[in-house]
């Protein structure tokens, strides 16, 4: 069985000029963080020119509730989701005027304008009057100005609640960045199957990105049922978008000798480590539902001991194959192996 290749590097939260990514990141074997881009008054083209270090300052407490819901009315329109389409469309001329209807729209815009002249620090202000207004758009710009520092002082108590805001009436890239939150257990309560609503949501309006995700929770187990062919099916939805990693892993998830990998660097060092394993993990946890973290880690525990004993034997074999040659030949230094390890 495969491991994962060395082309699946993670790339990170942010990791498109247009987009929230936290959904990008890919399952081996490190996690980094990286965010480019520029803010355009199209509904697209707000993001953060800046590489993303880790913030150390203190996270949001977990929310009592966070709605999932998909966009519907103006919003809708002005994003130009197409209920079942599996492809998202930008703002065009045909729906900016909905766009122009979403509650401190004026301020939204004058906002984008401040960023492209320089000006971060009047943007981050009035995208923050938009924001409180209730436009879901300057909501999600918000959280990402917050979390990256970038007019504002970083905040990530600001960053999430600003998120979920913007999430709460269907906004599709606030709503895969949510989820990464709850998967992560960045600053809030752990809950899986809650970052698996949010992902299902914001891939179903046809984001790439909630797509990613999508596929990386059915890859995994992370709060749905694992299943290696929806897995595939997702990764190939945001492939089809020009998703270069999600072309990639419905690629290598086809293949059924090839392993589902790991969805972190820290679950390969529990299995594999530095160690030379002579085989992966025996098989897909398939139609297994992980709910945190911890029933997942306990799994792959038992697949590391699993393993352990695998290969203790492969190596009492070898050994035993050689005592037995010495003996036949007639060696007076042959080395008894002992037992067997698997008794």
């Amino acid at each position: 069985m495969n491991e994962i290749k060395p082309e699946a590097k993670a790339v990170g939260r942010h990791s498109s000029a247009l987009d929230v990514a936290r959904g990008e990141r890919t399952p081996m074997p490190s996690v980094m963080c990286a965010g480019i881009g520029v803010w355009r008054v199209a509904r697209w083209s707000l993001a953060i020119a800046i590489l993303f270090a880790a913030v150390a300052a203190e996270a949001p407490a977990a929310s009592a509730a966070t709605s999932v819901v998909l966009a519907s009315g103006d919003l809708q329109r002005c994003l130009g989701i197409t209920p079942g389409q599996s492809t998202f469309s930008e703002t065009t001329g045909a729906n900016a005027q909905y766009c122009r209807q979403l509650p401190g729209a004026a301020a939204y815009d004058q906002a984008g304008r401040l960023y492209q002249s320089g000006d971060h620090v009047g943007a981050a202000r009035l995208a923050t009057a938009a924001a409180d207004a209730g436009n879901p758009l300057a909501q999600l710009r918000l959280a990402m100005l917050y979390e990256a520092g970038d007019g504002v002082s970083r905040n990530k108590k600001l960053a999430f609640k600003w998120y979920e805001r913007a999430a709460s009436v269907g906004e599709p890239a606030a709503q895969s960045e949510l989820g990464g939150y709850y998967e992560d257990r960045d600053g809030v309560r752990e809950n899986w199957p809650l970052a698996a609503q949010l992902y299902q949501v914001s891939a179903q309006q046809g984001w790439v990105k909630g797509q990613f995700a999508l596929g990386r929770a059915y890859q995994f187990g992370i709060g749905v049922p694992q299943n290696r062919s929806l897995a595939v099916s997702w990764f190939s939805a945001s492939g089809a978008q020009g998703h270069g990693a999600g072309a990639y892993f419905a690629r290598w998830l086809r293949d059924p000798l090839n392993n589902i990998g790991f969805r972190t660097q820290a679950e390969h060092d529990l299995v594999v480590g530095s160690r030379l394993r002579f085989a992966l993990l025996s098989g897909d946890p398939s139609g297994i539902t992980f709910r945190n973290s911890a029933q997942r880690t306990a799994w792959l525990t038992g697949q590391r001991v699993e393993l352990d004993a695998a290969e203790a034997h492969t190596m009492w074999q070898i050994r035993a194959d050689e005592y037995n040659q010495c003996r036949a030949s007639g060696g007076s230094t042959c080395i008894n192996p002992g037992t067997d390890p698997r008794g």
